[in-house]
């Protein structure tokens, strides 16, 4: 009888209560995916987001700086070029000068020196007045650049007498020459080049001889943070970029 009595006292009890045990486990473990992430988590997340983001700032707007130097640089660099190829295509009896804070201040253009090819004759208005011809002990003297708009007008397109003068390059705001002792890079129908000083309205000089008394330097230097680069010709033609840090 005692038996009997204890089989069918737990026989139904002991399943009853696993299955109870399983539904609440089963319950609580839904409720915890349930309710996601609390607000302090978020929180924590968002804070860690801030931080790197504005650590990462400076570097980025240092980024920005640089390839503006480097881009303002190498604009420059190319119109040195395009004189120099634009001396040698035309061999140039008088050379291509190659002005800088002209026609404005931290502007730069290059003028064919040769006359006019209707009269023969430098005018002194479409093209510079009275170019001497290249001394390498004399650095004045090269000519006289027109006042703008002259510098961009041309002589007699309809006779096919186009304009002397190449397009105007300018450098980015915050973004200017150092100053120098010589205003103008003169380029010779053999590739060779010289830094001399020309006249008319050209602003601040600009380039200076370099250290070894063959290249020239030509900076320009951002105003706000003070990066640098320079423009290094060789008397060949020769360009070359050097970077340097506040």
């Amino acid at each position: 009888m005692l038996a009997i009595a204890h089989t069918v006292w737990y026989a139904p009890l002991s399943p009853a209560i696993k299955i109870e045990y399983r539904k609440e486990v089963g319950v609580n473990s839904v409720s915890r995916r349930a309710r996601g992430f609390s607000i302090v988590e978020l929180l924590v997340v968002m804070l860690i987001i801030v931080i790197m983001a504005a650590a990462s700032i400076p570097f980025g707007l240092s980024f920005v700086k640089n390839y503006k130097m480097t881009g303002a640089a190498q604009n420059v660099a190319a119109q040195v070029k395009r004189a120099r190829a634009q001396a040698i295509k035309q061999n140039s009896s008088r050379g291509v000068l190659l002005s800088f804070n002209y026609p404005g201040a931290n502007q730069f253009q290059f003028t064919s020196l040769d006359p006019s090819p209707v009269t023969g004759n430098w005018d002194g208005n479409f093209y510079p007045a009275n170019p001497g011809v290249f001394d390498p002990g004399v650095t004045v003297n090269y000519g006289t650049v027109p006042t703008p708009p002259a510098n961009r007008v041309h002589p007699d397109i309809a006779a096919g007498v186009e304009t002397p003068h190449g397009d105007p390059g300018t450098l980015p705001v915050d973004i200017g020459f150092d100053m120098g002792a010589r205003n103008a890079l003169l380029f010779r129908a053999d590739g060779t080049v010289a830094a001399v000083n020309a006249g008319g309205p050209i602003g601040n000089a600009v380039i200076v001889q370099a250290p070894n008394g063959i290249d020239w330097l030509l900076t320009i230097r951002d105003q706000s943070t003070n990066l640098v680069r320079v423009i290094r010709i060789g008397p060949g033609g020769r360009v070359r970029i050097d970077d340097f840090g506040p």
